[in-house]
């Protein structure tokens, strides 16, 4: 739910009052997909028999979110599974940063997510906390908002920009369209969806004004579920998000994790998925690894996919191809592989010897955390939701995305080749908009101050990282109309899936991964026609808890 407005404050204007209703992404996605399975009917596979024996299959999380496919395969005791991730880790964009341990200036909380960060407690997000819980993982609190943070707009004549205007046009929609009932939705969206939310707003409401690249309906999915965690906690993980998916590869590799299947599974890393190809006449899809310098080709019964589309689009995939289907469904494929967008974000975090911020929590009920917004490069500052006194802090002192993650993106070296230094020219910007954005304190902050406090730092921009191309998905107008149902089928004749976080109406968050892998795996079980496993992965903990499925699984589609 990260606001994509670029001239309006870091967070909307809450209104618990407001009558949101609650899964608006899925009831969206279901309509489509009903829309869309009614239109092709035609093209859907015969039914087949009973799958015998247990097949082989092939996982390539090449850094989506870490994939929750291998602790489903583990939990159903399918056994013969190979597991192939590109990067050096586990977790995609699940990934926490821990600054080199320093004795002058230690602190227990030397890190900061360079991804996914914080966990809303609202439906859609019930099967990541379930997994949280599952796994008994420290959960902490995060605050979102203080109330004290300065906040600054160096380009505007206004004191604050204010967003009111935008926001009353999503009430509206909402009040007139969404609440009455689903048939008016469906005609709302069925009109609007091919509307970017600027052309909306420029087209529809002549008053509206800022700068908006997404798809209407996806700004009004967004606004929603930033309405619904209005009254709702919201969470961290201790000592990073990675620690979530370091527990997913513990477990799967843990004989004693589940008592029916002691199997070890782990993660072939640094090992690159350069082709496939569907052996028609051998019933296996065919697997082309890189693997320290050299390549080998295993075959599959069934490959699941939760590759980024970009690193899908650069696989040699011409022997797939004729496994898509039809010519109008194969060439949708390829145009989703090829054109579904995603949005830029980078970070940039600075480690402090002091903790120099605290003061603005003197006259607030909260004492931690926090968002500052402004309109300068940085655009976002977050402060840390935890306090650890006199010790040495560490401040995102940057959270960008959109433009303006590409142009601080721009600033941003690899420090996986080069150490960090003060005169970096990104903590040099930085520092310029902080010693800006806190002119008024008293001390005032300045540029030197900063320096002197300074300690270390690391940035990173997403749209530089090889294995996922960019940040997150982000639908473009129609994209969640055209491109979205095309990959909700099993290809070439139930061996192959393409899956992840960004192929879910929650795009963008862990849940969205966790969602598709439910989804998908149990699309296959009944493909396969193996209802025992799947009454299993419906009874399991998985997704929405025992005995209920994700919510965008819908039996009666299936």
């Amino acid at each position: 739910m990260a606001k994509r407005a670029e001239y309006l404050s870091a967070l909307p204007v809450i209104d618990p009052a407001l009558p949101v209703p609650g899964g608006l992404r899925v009831a969206f996605a279901k309509h489509l997909l009903f829309n869309h399975f009614s239109s092709l009917c035609y093209y859907i596979n015969e039914d087949v028999g009973p799958g015998e024996g247990i097949p082989t299959l092939g996982a390539l999380p090449s850094h989506g979110h870490d994939d929750p496919l291998s602790q489903l395969d583990k939990y159903l005791n399918i056994e013969n599974v190979d597991i192939y991730e590109a990067a050096d880790r586990v977790g995609g964009r699940v990934h926490t940063f821990h600054f080199p341990k320093d004795d002058k200036y230690p602190n227990p909380h030397d890190y900061y997510d360079i991804g996914a960060m914080r966990i809303p407690e609202i439906d859609a997000m019930e099967s990541t906390l379930n997994l949280v819980n599952h796994l008994e993982l420290p959960k902490k609190s995060y605050v979102l908002s203080t109330g004290c943070e300065p906040h600054i707009y160096w380009y505007s004549s206004e004191k604050s920009p204010n967003g009111d205007r935008y926001f009353k046009v999503l009430d509206k929609i909402i009040a007139e369209h969404v609440m009455p009932g689903q048939t008016k939705f469906e005609k709302w969206v069925k009109e609007k969806d091919v509307y970017s939310t600027r052309a909306y707003l420029m087209f529809q409401e002549k008053e509206s004004t800022g700068l908006f690249d997404q798809s209407i309906v996806e700004s009004l999915c967004d606004y929603s579920d930033f309405q619904a965690s209005a009254t709702k906690p919201w969470h961290r993980i201790e000592n990073g998000m990675s620690t979530v998916t370091d527990k997913m590869e513990e477990c799967i590799g843990d004989p004693d994790w589940v008592s029916h299947n002691d199997i070890k599974l782990q993660v072939k890393k640094k090992c690159p998925v350069t082709a496939m190809k569907d052996n028609v006449g051998g019933e296996k899809i065919e697997v082309t690894v890189s693997e320290s310098g050299k390549t080998r080709t295993e075959a599959y019964d069934m490959v699941f996919s939760t590759t980024a589309m970009g690193p899908l689009q650069r696989m040699d995939l011409k022997g797939m191809v004729d496994g898509f289907g039809p010519s109008p469904i194969k060439e949708k494929v390829l145009n989703g592989i090829r054109a579904l967008s995603y949005d830029r974000s980078c970070k940039v975090a600075v480690k402090f010897k002091t903790r120099w911020w605290k003061d603005m929590y003197n006259n607030s009920e909260q004492k931690i955390g926090g968002v500052s917004g402004s309109d300068m490069p940085v655009s976002n500052v977050v402060y840390p939701s935890w306090d650890d006194g006199d010790k040495s802090a560490v401040l995102m002192v940057s959270y960008t995305w959109a433009q303006d993650a590409t142009r601080m993106g721009s600033l941003i070296p690899d420090y996986s080749k080069q150490d960090p230094s003060i005169d970096d020219a990104v903590v040099a910007h930085c520092f310029e908009d902080l010693a800006k954005l806190w002119a008024k304190t008293n001390p005032k902050i300045t540029i030197g101050f900063l320096r002197g406090e300074y300690v270390t730092h690391h940035a990173y921009a997403w749209s530089h990282d090889p294995y996922t191309s960019g940040a997150f998905a982000l639908f473009g107008p129609g994209q969640f109309k055209y491109i979205y149902p095309e990959f909700q089928f099993l290809f070439c004749e139930g061996k192959f899936a393409i899956c992840g976080e960004a192929l879910s109406p929650h795009h963008a968050w862990i849940s969205g991964a966790l969602d598709s892998a439910y989804t998908s795996l149990m699309r296959w079980l009944v493909h396969r026609k193996d209802t025992e496993r799947a009454d299993a992965l419906r009874e399991s903990w998985f997704g929405n808890g025992v005995g209920k499925h994700v919510a965008e699984y819908d039996e009666e589609l299936m």
